[in-house]
């Protein structure tokens, strides 16, 4: 692609659908805080719910920076996957960021995974990931769907060293790899391909998911389904 994708779908994802069609009666399997110069402004959510026909993903997203102790952005994401076999069934996401609304709609078929999209209509045929990050297999494929707005963007995933990130008072060594292509941004999975954190800039601001939560290996079940 010509022109570097910003990162909102990593910082920001907004649903405008109704919160009931993408509701879960289960507890977050991974949960995030989202830092923006060291000061949580978010956070980020991801449900897991075994389906007969596969895996199904849900990732809640709202971010609310301030200024001058104001609200001056809002970012919030509804995003509805199912996974079979490691391969996406189906993608229901709506977004909306400064009041600018944002959507993607997606559905295998027989030629391909066909997407309806605010910023990208058409039909991709590779096998591909998401910007929802929740398995390392996601780096050994090179062209990712935006959950914001359907564009797929094309990256490179490159190793770097292992990093030290605490949770839960513990400190855990995790590999890291940088994103680079469209998206800019590092992504950190443990020894047991649980996903735990990533940053990027906003701006001249760093910016970050840190884990707060887990309730399982959202990876190893995904690999399952």
């Amino acid at each position: 692609m010509k022109r570097r994708y910003f990162l909102i779908s990593s910082f920001l994802s907004l649903g405008l659908i109704s919160q009931k069609a993408y509701s879960s009666t289960s507890a977050p399997t991974v949960g995030f805080d989202v830092l923006l110069n060291d000061e949580t402004v978010g956070f980020s959510n991801l449900t897991h719910k075994k389906l007969k026909n596969g895996l199904e993903v849900v990732v809640d997203v709202e971010i609310k920076p301030k200024f001058l102790g104001l609200n001056f952005m809002k970012y919030t994401l509804k995003n509805r996957e199912v996974w079979k076999k490691q391969k996406l069934i189906s993608l229901d996401a709506n977004s909306s960021w400064f009041g600018k609304k944002y959507f993607v709609k997606g559905q295998q078929e027989k030629g391909g995974f066909r997407i309806e999209g605010s910023a990208f209509s058409g039909v991709i045929k590779n096998n591909f990931a998401t910007t929802s990050y929740f398995t390392p297999d996601f780096l050994k494929r090179k062209t990712w769907i935006s959950t914001q707005d359907g564009t797929p963007l094309e990256i490179k995933a490159r190793k770097l060293k292992n990093k030290k990130v605490t949770f839960n008072d513990k400190t855990y060594s995790v590999k890291e790899w940088e994103i680079s292509g469209d998206l800019d941004l590092t992504l950190q999975y443990d020894e047991n391909n649980n996903w735990v954190g990533s940053s990027f800039t906003v701006g001249n601001y760093p910016a970050k998911f840190t884990l707060n939560n887990r309730r399982n290996n959202i990876h190893k079940i995904w690999k399952t389904n």
